[in-house]
This record gives C-alpha cells, structure tokens and sequence, in this order.
C-alpha cells in the first residue's frame, strides 16, 4: 500500500513537472574527451556539435578528471573554442578512480576485510580540509571566469575503486563495503560492523550516511568560496544504481539526503541496444530512473538526465554501430522531457579508450608536457564518427529549440 501510494505520487509529481517545464528551453549536452583528438580539432568538433543542436559540451580528460588543475592552458583554450561556438562548458572534473591525485594510505579507502582501496577516504575531514580542498579550489580559481563556464562535475562519485592501485582487482563483493580506516573507527567509537547481520549495523549506515552528508557539504563549500556564481552549476552524477537499498549497505548511500546540497543532479543510465525494436524498454527505463529519482529527491530539485548513445555489446565489436538509431535517441529524449527533465546530456560525442593496462596508465593519462597522449578511439562507436545519424539527430534536436509556430 505505501509503495503504491509513492509510485502514485511520483507520477503525479512527474505530471506536474513536465506541464511546467513546457516554457523553458532545453540544454542539451555532450561529452568530449578532449584527449581523444589532437587540439587543432577541438573547434571544429564544437562547431559541429552547434550545428547539430547541442548548446553545450561537457569536457573531460579521459583516464584523469584531475587533469583539468593540470593542463589549464589547455583547457582555457577548449574553453574559449567552445565560447565561439556558442557553447556552455561542463567539467568532468572529479572521478574516484580515474585520477593522479597523490595517494596516501592515509587518506584512502579500507574496505571490511582490511584491504587498502584506490579511492580515497572522502569520509576523512583532515583529506577533505587539506588535499581535496587545495584541488578544488585551484580548479574553480582557474576557471571561474571564463565566459563559457557553465558548471562543474563530480562523476561516479560512490565507487571504492580497485584495491591498492588504478590496475588492481576489485575483490569479491562481500569486500565491497567501506569505511574502515583510523578515522571511523575514532569517529564510530568503536571497531565497526562489517556484516550486515551485526545489531549495530544501522548505526554504522547512519554514520557513513552523516560522513557522505559533510563531504557534500564541504565539497560545495569549497567552491563556493572561489566561485560564487550560481550559473556555474555543481553537478552530481553517478549511475542508476545509486537509487538502490545496496548502495545503503555496501558504501552506506543515503542518496537524496546527499544530493540535496548539490545544484543539479542525474542518476544515468547506460544501455545495451539488441535491436531495432528495443527503443520503447529504454525509454521506460528513463521514465523509472527519473520517477525513482524524483521520489528521493522531491519535485523542486533540478535534474538533469544522463544517458549513453553507445550501445554498450556493440562498443568492442568490428565495424560501425548499428544502434542507437536516432529514433532510438528520441525516444529516450522524449521519454525525458515528458518527465519534466530540461536538461538533455549524452554520453557522448567523442570518448576513448578508458580500458588500460596498470603499467600503461601513467604514460597514457594527459601529463603535463608540452603534448599529451591520445586515447585509443571507438570507431563509428560515439556520435562524431556516425554520420548516418548526424541529419536526423540536426532535425530532432534543434527542433527541441525552435520558436513554437
């Protein structure tokens, strides 16, 4: 019966939403490795991206968000490219794993069977106040005025990250459950629960759900300090299953009580296409995703949905894609809008290789030299090398825009 009524009331809130975002344009956005294409292409895939209808593009250094406080030269420029195409840039600029931040025992995860994690202890206020405030701020200071600023992101947020190194294994499941370092078990007052069976288990979620509130609020803080300018959006990412009970137990996730202190929110979906007549069950997973999402976070909370336009078993596969389709696309837009989302973001345009061996990573990643490596490529994969789609997704998407007749 209550699940019921919830599931009722979100539909309603879900109703309400749309009939009042009808008036508002649409934000429609795209990610771009800019370490898959040497810089002088940088332009002119913006321009194309504008004249495909998408009003912003959403930059990232693949294999190393932390390299946005690294190659800021670089990144200016990206900046000032996409001004002239009259695009809004995002920065990917926070991934758990899939940075070169500077590791420190001290400052990383312990999972419940004593293991040393790659991600770091966000939980640690001494981390928090030191090296994550010290990134944070060099990032927003370098960007804060640039015209086509238009928001940071935080991606993946909630992993724990392989064990011991960028390369190491994951470990198996019952390992995957944090936080056991020195400052938990200060801050718990004792040695805490590892199984879920023990009677102080909801205290210990309680506590990790407090730790992930104060990092969102010092997170936010942090760069608010820099950059107070409320059209530079924070946004928070991660995918779908962070609206699920497991994320409660594994990393103790109170997902709508963190989100609330971030600007702009998405809980994405990433999808396998088996073929042509698979549009109408992804759309209804767009419509499950944002009425779960709507149910934790409440109807006043801006989101913005994410969703991939690769299809997922055919990305390592020889020859082009064959889907998504543009109507394939649309259905899922679509699906979105009616929900009340107004803010459209693909992934995306142009992505590379994020599969890398251990010993290959520090080579691959951008650096600071004079040049930086590319990534491997996903051929005829991501939609800049799929021009078969590029007329009918023109048509769709700078239609979301048009002067109403």
């Amino acid at each position: 019966m209550i699940q019921a009524m919830r599931t009722k009331l979100g539909a309603i809130v879900i109703a309400l939403a749309g009939l009042t975002a009808q008036a508002q344009p649409v934000r429609i956005s795209a990610w771009y490795w800019l370490n898959t294409a040497p810089k002088n292409e940088w332009e002119r895939d913006f321009r194309k991206m504008q004249d495909l209808g998408f009003t912003d593009v959403v930059l990232c250094w693949g294999l190393d968000a932390a390299a946005f406080g690294l190659r800021i030269r670089d990144t200016k420029d990206a900046m000032e490219y996409a001004r002239r195409a009259k695009l809004g840039a995002y920065m990917v600029f926070w991934h758990p794993t899939h940075n070169s931040l500077e590791r420190k025992p001290e400052f990383q995860q312990v999972d419940a069977a004593g293991k040393l994690r790659f991600a770091f202890d966000v939980f640690n206020p001494k981390w928090r106040q030191t090296q994550w405030k010290e990134y944070l701020q060099r990032v927003a200071k370098a960007y804060k005025d640039e015209p086509a600023m238009a928001g940071y992101v935080f991606d993946d947020s909630f992993g724990i990250g392989p064990i011991g190194s960028f390369g190491g294994k994951g470990g198996p499941r019952e390992q995957e459950i944090i936080s056991y370092g020195e400052f938990e078990r200060k801050a718990f007052g004792e040695d805490p629960p590892r199984k879920k069976s023990d009677p102080r288990w909801e205290k210990w979620v309680q506590a990790r759900a407090g730790w992930w509130e104060d990092w969102a609020r010092d997170t936010v803080a942090y760069i608010r300090e820099i950059d107070p300018n409320p059209k530079h959006e924070i946004y928070l990412e991660d995918e779908a299953h962070v609206l699920e009970a497991a994320k409660r137990d594994s990393v103790g996730l109170e997902f709508g009580r963190l989100a609330k202190h971030f600007d702009v929110v998405a809980a994405y979906t990433a999808t396998s296409w088996e073929g042509p007549d698979s549009g109408a069950k992804v759309a209804q997973t767009t419509r499950d995703v944002i009425r779960k999402t709507r149910e934790l976070l409440g109807a006043d909370k801006k989101l913005i949905y994410t969703f991939w336009v690769a299809n997922l078993v055919e990305e390592r596969n020889p020859g082009p894609a064959r889907y998504p389709t543009v109507e394939q696309i649309r259905l899922i837009a679509d699906a979105a809008l009616e929900a009340g989302i107004r803010h459209l973001d693909m992934y995306g345009y142009r992505i590379g290789e994020y599969l890398v061996k251990e010993e290959d990573w520090p080579s691959a990643r951008p650096g600071t030299g004079p040049t930086y490596p590319l990534t491997g490529q996903f051929p005829q994969k991501f939609l800049w090398d799929r021009p078969e789609l590029h007329d009918g997704l023109r048509a769709y998407l700078r239609g979301l825009n048009a002067p109403k007749k």
